[in-house]
């Protein structure tokens, strides 16, 4: 195959990534939500924490575990970002006040 070839593939699954990536934040968007409701805070480490390992451990490579954690860490800053701008987590949500009232217990 010729270079053109190969870039036709990337850009196909470039595509499909762009697809995934926005579904993956329309659950966020969902999760978020929910958790507004609840009066939950938007960030769990723990969580989050955890899909960092999960990912590395399902890693076959080429990429190292460096490059999925930081591509997984700027996907979960990105969610946290978007639940943000459509009003999860702001200033008097339920789970701002939720984990301010965390904090200064």
């Amino acid at each position: 195959m010729k270079i053109d070839d190969w870039r036709r593939k990337i850009d196909a699954i470039d595509t499909a990534l762009l697809h995934l990536f926005n579904l993956r934040t329309e659950l966020a968007l969902e999760v978020g939500r929910l958790k507004n409701e609840d009066g939950v805070a938007l960030r769990v480490p723990e969580r989050e924490q955890e899909i960092l390992t999960r990912m590395k451990s399902l890693n076959p490579g080429p990429l190292d575990g460096d490059a999925i954690g930081n591509i997984y860490q700027v996907m979960l800053r990105e969610s946290i970002r978007t639940q943000e701008r459509h009003g999860y987590g702001k200033p008097g949500s339920k789970a701002t006040r939720a984990a301010r009232k965390v904090r200064t217990s």
